[in-house]
């Protein structure tokens, strides 16, 4: 899901009007040189990795 952050004026990844979540497209190509977009797009991505490492080990607790 995206942050509480985004709408349809802006995602907080691109900080543009479109949705830049690493599971629904990611980032255009142009922003592909955009360096804080960049570094935005990678703490999404850790952020979706830990959540899913944290959902895995919580399920394990309670099968």
């Amino acid at each position: 899901m995206c942050p509480n952050e985004c709408n349809a004026d802006g995602c907080v990844i691109s900080g543009k009007p479109y949705c830049a979540h690493p599971r629904k497209g990611g980032l255009h190509a142009i922003q592909m040189q955009d360096n804080d977009a960049l570094r935005r797009a990678e703490q999404a991505r850790e952020h979706i990795a830990l959540a899913a490492t944290a959902a895995k080990l919580e399920a394990r607790k309670t099968a």
